[in-house]
């Protein structure tokens, strides 16, 4: 009976060896079927999947190859569909990183960068307080900022009197689409921040009320979905899909 036994057990273990490497072969001609299901429209980088991200931890979201997340590879598409810009066109990246200026300046934008210390921006300068001249740049790229300054609603009517009523200020922030309003608390210790807003510099949770709760200072905001502006195969393939997924345009009023 024991031999018996035995047989039985070499005979499941040599059938689970058989289809766990029939798997293999199917996973792998798969893989070789689509070998570029994702590309980077940053870097050009193309392959099966983007890498994880570790804070949050997301599959398939940044860049192996320039480490673009899914807000700059959308900024790369809005700005290369509109294509090459005259040379007196301004763009402005606030907070800046190594990818834009180099977008901006090959589609012929003017390319200026600020920042309160980063020794990446061109301009040393508070937020809520920009030294330019009202109207002085078409297009503002302000990604994951407005997030840290207490006085967002301040900032935000900077960012519309820099771009006037013909510009545009394209804006990115964390948002918890749970939350029917933003969520924030000035008396909460800084050692809270992040168990309160989920990283350790935030000040807020930005809830479903952003659009109001900056028109509430009299500029004009208009929400853009990625799933409205792009198709979906083109959405599928920059890996659109993630924790942020739309832009907020914010210009003066007219």
């Amino acid at each position: 009976m024991s031999k018996m036994n035995e047989l039985v057990s070499h005979d499941v273990a040599d059938a689970a060896r058989r289809r766990a490497r029939k798997l293999r072969r199917v996973a792998h001609r798969t893989l070789l079927r689509y070998p570029h299901r994702v590309r980077c429209p940053v870097c050009g980088w193309s392959g099966a999947r983007l890498s994880p991200s570790a804070k949050p931890r997301r599959p398939n979201r940044l860049c192996p190859a320039c480490k673009s997340s899914e807000r700059y590879r959308a900024l790369e598409l809005v700005l290369r569909r509109r294509g090459p810009v005259d040379p007196d066109v301004r763009l402005l990246e606030v907070a800046p990183i190594h990818t834009v200026q180099r977008t901006a300046e090959d589609l012929g934008y003017r390319y200026t960068s600020v920042d309160l210390r980063s020794p990446r921006a061109q301009v040393h300068a508070d937020l809520c307080h920009l030294p330019f001249a009202d109207a002085s740049f078409d297009v503002v790229v302000c990604f994951h900022v407005l997030e840290h300054i207490p006085e967002d609603r301040q900032a935000v009517t900077e960012l519309a009197r820099v771009v006037g009523t013909e510009g545009e200020a394209i804006v990115v922030v964390p948002r918890d689409d749970r939350r029917a309003v933003t969520f924030e608390d000035p008396d909460a210790d800084p050692a809270d921040y992040e168990r309160l807003f989920g990283q350790s510099d935030h000040v807020r949770w930005y809830g479903a009320d952003v659009a109001e709760r900056w028109r509430e200072t009299g500029v004009e905001v208009v929400e853009q979905r990625w799933s409205d502006l792009f198709t979906p195969d083109i959405f599928d393939h920059a890996a659109l899909l993630g924790d942020d997924d739309r832009f907020w345009i914010v210009r003066a009023s007219s």
